[in-house]
């Protein structure tokens, strides 16, 4: 996997005269990372609702940009499709696994598991069979606050391509294409496993979708792995801000474009580290930083 950066976390606390702490006392947060990055911190894990019952579960690796000329899509990420009877969730295997992880350390030894790989996609998305809804949740770097939004399960129009065909998995797959989201896709699904079902939000073909890429050369989602062992599909209980799905697109592309006063804003402090003495960057409100979102 592609080293993004490293996180080191230390928290200053404000401790009361007599050695208590009240309810309110000050927390800071210092992020010491070595290069300018803005990154999704840990989420608790230990309270959850469990919505259904996963009968399979396709792990996708995803390559993607990390700047305008990475052509070699170096930054990675695992993302596990799971499929129930009455939900679909599409999350980042790394990002959970990552939470998970921390939520064991906090609880186990007060600190957070330090000196980990950032390479994450910080949404997850919830499809509910019954009610045709989708629902996306993103998370926010540097808070454990996320958005939300719901929106219809999209109905993707393909043009089917079936003397273009590709072994994925030892699973024979055709391809076909649509637009969606603003960019132009291309996928290889198998009818060996008639589920309409594919990564992110790419659904519908007559076959489970195990590749998909954009046409831009941007995403490389490609089937690693299936399981068909039971497992639960869950919902956590995070604080969670419920936004229109244009007035989300519109925050996010603020948050990365406005680095800087985004992370400032967090109330965290980020240090650059490096051989020639550590930086506040917080104070640099012209930082901006490169995004790009899977959908336009």
């Amino acid at each position: 996997m592609k080293l993004r950066h490293r996180l080191i976390t230390a928290v200053s606390v404000l401790v009361l005269a007599g050695g208590g702490m009240s309810a309110d006392a000050q927390i800071t947060m210092t992020y010491a990372v070595d290069s300018p990055q803005l990154a999704f911190i840990w989420q608790n894990t230990d309270k959850f609702e469990v919505l259904d019952s996963a009968y399979l579960t396709v792990t996708y690796s995803l390559h993607y940009r990390s700047s305008e000329t990475d052509d070699s899509l170096s930054y990675e990420d695992l993302m596990d499709l799971q499929m129930g009877r009455k939900y679909n969730a599409f999350f980042s295997r790394n990002l959970r696994e990552t939470d998970t992880k921390n939520t064991e350390s906090i609880n186990t030894h007060m600190y957070f598991a330090a000196g980990y790989e950032w390479s994450f996609i910080g949404f997850d998305l919830l499809l509910g069979h019954e009610d045709g809804i989708l629902t996306e949740t993103n998370r926010l770097p540097y808070t454990t606050e996320v958005i939300e939004y719901d929106e219809a399960i999209p109905a993707i129009s393909w043009e089917y391509l079936p003397e273009d065909t590709l072994t994925v998995m030892g699973y024979l797959c055709q391809a076909a294409t649509c637009s969606y989201g603003g960019r132009d896709w291309k996928v290889y699904y198998t009818d060996r496993i008639p589920l309409p079902y594919g990564p992110w939000k790419l659904g519908g073909a007559p076959g489970l979708i195990l590749k998909a890429m954009d046409t831009e050369n941007n995403f490389v989602f490609e089937s690693v792995g299936l399981t068909q062992k039971s497992a639960p599909i869950i919902r956590y209980d995070w604080d969670r801000r419920k936004m229109k799905k244009d007035e989300w697109r519109k925050f996010e592309r603020r948050v990365y474009e406005q680095a800087g006063v985004f992370a400032r804003s967090t109330g965290t402090r980020i240090l650059i580290v490096s051989d020639q003495g550590n930086r506040l960057l917080n104070e640099n409100d012209n930082w901006s930083e490169y995004h790009i979102t899977l959908e336009r």
